[in-house]
């Protein structure tokens, strides 16, 4: 519906209430009423989690093909595995990494390997040694971000050449090792439609500084790439290919980042939805994302 029950403490606003059914909360994530501060945020997210696009103004907008990131591939180790089975080196080795997040330097979708693993010969003190050959076949191209912190960072999902694995990233393997649906799926999850639904499935740990388990992610919804007609494919693979080398700004102007609206325009366009920069102005503005409070 619309409308909220507005809390007040004297004459400040603290807060808003809104309701869901029980029904629908049951057996889903306990997360969504409250994933938000702003009400027709929680909204836009219930909405897109059932495959609709809803705007603030207009209503729905459109809808869109859904599927669990699972289908699509399989992610890779964490980084307790990672440092169980290798150790980061400068060298070039025969396994390729990527390591770390430094918001001022991962600011475009396209990335390389910025360091190397070495094989450990023994486990370390109180820990199991992993396997090699168990860690590398679950290396990939797409890399989607295990912890984020949203006030500063640009980048929920990046793509390499080459397989690879890392420390603060999951690797993701496609099952069908297609580039162009890899390509697609990057560029969903750095739309504002896919920030959204992947905000609604963090783990707050704290503000903007957040995490993303494997299990939730195995069931994200995501752009149905695999399923998409392949003249669609085409055109969002060609928009990355534009795009992967263009610097993004951090999370909080997204309003105003020519490269995300550039995204966003080929999502919807695909798609058939009407113009989404309403929410991404809604997101840019959100506590989590930006730590500055509701005016």
């Amino acid at each position: 519906g619309q409308g909220v029950l507005e809390v007040d403490i004297g004459e400040a606003k603290f807060g808003e209430a809104i309701s869901i059914l029980w029904n629908e909360l049951r057996g889903g994530s306990w997360v969504l009423p409250c994933a938000f501060a702003q009400s027709d945020l929680i909204r836009v997210a219930y909405h897109l989690l059932k495959g609709s696009v809803w705007l603030p103004t207009t209503g729905v907008a459109g809808t869109m093909p859904l599927c669990p990131l699972g289908e699509l591939g399989k992610l890779g180790p964490d980084a307790r595995d990672i440092h169980d089975g290798f150790q980061p080196m400068t060298g070039e080795t025969t396994y390729p990494a990527f390591w770390n997040h430094d918001a001022s330097l991962v600011t475009t979708l396209g990335q390389s390997q910025n360091r190397y693993l070495s094989p450990l010969a023994k486990a370390k003190p109180g820990r199991n040694l992993r396997k090699v050959q168990d860690l590398w076949p679950k290396a990939g191209r797409i890399l989607i971000a295990e912890r984020l912190r949203f006030n500063t960072q640009r980048l929920a999902a990046i793509r390499l050449q080459n397989k690879a694995l890392s420390n603060v990233w999951w690797p993701f393997f496609s099952k069908h090792d297609n580039e162009q649906t890899e390509k697609a799926l990057i560029l969903w999850l750095n739309s504002t439609i896919g920030l959204i639904i992947l905000l609604a499935h963090r783990e707050e740990t704290e503000g903007a500084w957040m995490k993303f388990k494997k299990p939730v992610l195995g069931g994200l919804p995501v752009l149905a790439v695999n399923s998409l007609e392949p003249d669609k494919l085409r055109i969002l693979s060609g928009t990355y290919d534009k795009l992967c080398k263009e610097e993004l700004l951090p999370f909080p102007h997204m309003a105003h980042d020519p490269t995300r609206q550039a995204i966003d325009y080929t999502i919807t366009q695909v798609l058939g939805l009407s113009d989404i920069s309403i929410l991404r102005e809604i997101l840019a503005r959100e506590p989590v994302v930006c730590l500055k409070p509701l005016t």
